[in-house]
């Protein structure tokens, strides 16, 4: 007992407070560095709750470390202890998601915690530039009656009602406010130097306990998100497939009615089922494609040609209207049409690339080239085959270029195949990669992999012969470029 009395008595030579910095300053390090990668609020606090913690330690420590907190902190020693209390405040009410649970309470509390700050501060600027310690004592008492109220005020929401993690909050919270209650008490009633030094040890292990179980808390919370991400992937993956088993079973039902009808006898029902057949079966073509088209692009659209009205620009608004109009036209029309003529598509993409141009400020220089002996007429394609990769160009590659090129090549490779290049001096597919990494949901391009589906089963009777590849144009630039080569048999 005596041996541990020891250690608790002389934190610094027994090495308690080294390990406990050294725990600190990793903690800190770490969250800091998550903050960064993921962007996630709590991390942020976090670290600048440890690294306050840090600060306040060096007052038990000796040596040059006690020399250095005397020359730098020793007039702030009070006001790190109320940053600290601020700043915890901040990191448990982000990391409970108080805002989105309890919005009223977080307002309250946080206005009040604020409110606090401001007061500390101006203490200990006034007693820093008048002099003397009386203020400081002052203010320092003052927060010891309004630090346990507003901790009452800030946990009853918490204790309430049952919000996730709270437990580890709550029990590391109650650790590190027994550990830091036994220090203050020794220290308001003058009971020695020793005593303090004493109950200052086992704050010490109160702190790494709590520290402890507030990591534990994150990485619980970590675990939360994932699990919520992968669970939503995983429906909207159940989603797809009733949605596609629901399509078959309509189509078979529908199928297997028009084939059990007598040609003769019932003629006139077999017409009736029939048209209803192709209705509903339109219908899951229109539902399809609608899944499919970005809904920013049709708000932004929309919304770029109501400012034109707004500005009375009346002329640029009919324009850009009968654009958008076309275009939807065109988009209903593939729905009708499985083939389309490759000059329909090209003339669709042009209307796309006029109608994105306006969020871009017509900063998109977009270009058609066609090869020697290319009938364009002649040449059938997908409907739509070609509007995914456009999209995922200017969406994801020409956002953040200033001078955005687009173009498309279609050549003859011999007399049984075309080639259709679409390129771009976007940031190329590795920036782009990299980019949706860092994002923290990331999102796979369902266009297109919806498009080399089609594709696929489209040229089912033309096996090996149908190729797509994605390359950088050049590769360690800058600025790299994307080029996306189709290769197709004529037909």
């Amino acid at each position: 007992m005596e041996e541990v009395i020891d250690i608790l008595s002389q934190p610094f030579r027994s090495g308690l407070l080294t390990f406990f910095a050294g725990v600190l300053s990793i903690l800190a390090v770490y969250h800091f560095l998550l903050y960064f990668q993921q962007k996630v609020i709590p991390y942020l606090f976090y670290s600048l709750y440890l690294f306050l913690v840090l600060l306040s330690i060096f007052r038990f420590s000796s040596g040059r470390y006690h020399e250095f907190y005397l020359n730098h902190f020793q007039e702030f020693m009070y006001l790190l202890t109320e940053l600290t209390f601020v700043v915890y405040l901040l990191f448990a009410y982000s990391f409970l998601e108080m805002k989105k649970h309890e919005p009223r309470w977080n307002k309250y509390v946080m206005r009040a915690n604020f409110i606090f700050l401001g007061i500390a501060i101006s203490v200990h600027l006034l007693s820093y530039f008048m002099g003397g310690v009386y203020l400081r004592s002052l203010g320092y008492n003052f927060f010891l009656i309004y630090m346990p109220i507003l901790a009452v005020l800030a946990y009853y929401p918490i204790l309430k009602r049952k919000i996730p993690l709270r437990f580890y909050l709550i029990i590391g919270s109650l650790i590190l406010f027994l550990g830091w209650l036994g220090p203050v008490l020794v220290y308001q009633l003058n009971l020695g130097r020793d005593n303090f030094r004493i109950a200052s040890g086992f704050f010490l292990l109160a702190g790494i306990f709590e520290n402890l179980l507030f990591s534990l808390g994150l990485g619980h919370k970590q675990k939360l998100l994932l699990q919520e991400n992968r669970l939503a992937k995983l429906a909207l993956i159940k989603q797809n497939e009733e949605n596609e088993k629901l399509r078959l079973k309509v189509q078979q039902k529908l199928e297997a009615n028009v084939q059990t009808l007598s040609k003769q006898a019932e003629r006139d029902k077999i017409e009736k089922l029939t048209a209803q057949y192709e209705r509903e079966l339109a219908e899951l073509k229109v539902n399809f494609l609608r899944s499919q088209m970005n809904p920013h692009f049709i708000f932004n659209s929309l919304n770029s040609i109501k400012l034109y009205i707004i500005n009375n620009e009346k002329e640029h608004a009919v324009y850009y209207l009968n654009k958008f109009s076309k275009f939807i036209r065109k988009v209903l029309d593939a729905t009708r049409e499985k083939i389309s003529s490759l000059a329909e598509e090209l003339e669709t993409i042009q209307l796309y690339v006029n109608i994105e141009n306006i969020r871009f400020d017509n900063q998109i220089d977009f270009d058609v080239k066609i090869g020697d002996g290319v009938d364009l007429q002649g040449i059938k394609v997908p409907s739509l085959i070609l509007q995914s990769f456009v999209e995922n160009a200017i969406w994801h590659g020409l956002s953040p270029v200033d001078r955005k090129q687009l173009s498309i090549l279609v050549e003859r490779e011999g007399a049984k195949e075309i080639t259709i290049a679409i390129e771009d001096n976007g940031i190329g597919m590795k920036r782009s990669k990299e980019i949706n990494r860092q994002k923290f949901h990331q999102r796979r391009s369902v266009g297109l992999q919806i498009t080399r589906e089609r594709l696929q089963i489209f040229y089912k009777d033309y096996a090996g012969k149908y190729s797509l590849n994605h390359t950088e144009i050049h590769p360690g630039k800058e600025y790299p470029g994307t080029r996306v080569e189709l290769r197709i048999p004529l037909m």
